[in-house]
């Protein structure tokens, strides 16, 4: 049976692959592709991403799972929203066979961020012209996301191995406090190279990829103690400077301040911003 970390970085990766390269479709959304699914081999579930795609009819380029260029058109829009749909019936398959029931559960807890985000890139026209709109900036910090990200699935990693030793009131700060790392690491990234708006914008997609159902009401937390100087929030404050410059905060970007300046308010889902 396939480890729970195992699984979320899995998902972790179809999610943020797809998301960084692009994302949102328009009137003619395409709907999950209905190929014969691969039986899976449990503990495998890396191996079955490429099958996936393969036996995905219509056809889907494998190439676009690892592609990072922004699309351009309604139609390179549509393919990764394709390729997005069509990697959680992949991963949706492989838990229903190798995960049981609970475990399954937490799994998909922890991706209902990522599947709320492609919600609004798929079928939200309004969210669709102000990713159009802010594309230029997703594709100047790519690199920098691909950091922030990375340094935000192993604090997530290091506090679920940690699960048995420390209060459940402890984990649920120190998963706060790092997703509002991960925000500002993604807000402060653009806020360098892009347009306050395109950072406001960034750091609204950050916040909604990283939600997991369990940790809805983070934002008291981040307000209360991890903007305060906590200890983890240092933590990520002091590699944010220090790798900056060196690319490093990386995903999507938050702001910090009213986001001044720029025409339009700004952009919320649900009551995120």
């Amino acid at each position: 049976m396939v480890t729970k970390v195992s699984t979320y970085s899995f998902l972790w990766t179809v999610a943020m692959v797809a998301m960084v390269a692009t994302v949102v479709c328009c009137a003619s959304s395409p709907t999950s592709s209905s190929g014969p699914l691969p039986e899976p081999v449990c503990g495998q579930i890396s191996q079955m991403l490429d099958s996936c795609f393969r036996n995905s009819s219509p056809s889907i380029a494998v190439e676009l799972l690892y592609s990072v260029k922004i699309p351009d058109t309604v139609e390179e829009i549509g393919e990764r929203c394709l390729l997005f749909n069509r990697g959680m019936e992949c991963v949706q398959h492989y838990l229903n066979v190798c995960v049981d029931q609970k475990e399954r559960k937490i799994i998909e807890n922890e991706v209902y961020g990522a599947k709320r985000l492609y919600e609004f890139l798929c079928r939200d026209r309004s969210f669709q012209k102000e990713f159009l709109r802010h594309k230029a900036c997703f594709a100047l910090v790519h690199h920098e996301w691909d950091v922030c990200s990375n340094n935000f699935v192993g604090i997530l990693k290091e506090e679920m191995a940690k699960a048995t030793k420390q209060s459940m009131n402890v984990q649920y700060m120190h998963f706060c406090c790092a997703r509002y790392g991960y925000e500002n690491c993604v807000y402060t990234s653009a806020r360098y190279k892009c347009r306050q708006e395109s950072a406001i914008f960034l750091r609204t997609v950050a916040k909604l990829l990283s939600t997991d159902k369990h940790f809805l009401n983070c934002d008291k937390i981040e307000d209360e103690i991890c903007s305060t100087g906590t200890r983890q929030h240092e933590a990520w404050g002091t590699t944010t400077l220090v790798i900056m410059s060196v690319a490093l905060v990386l995903t999507l970007g938050p702001i910090l301040g009213d986001g001044g300046g720029g025409g339009g308010g700004r952009y919320t889902i649900s009551g995120i911003q």
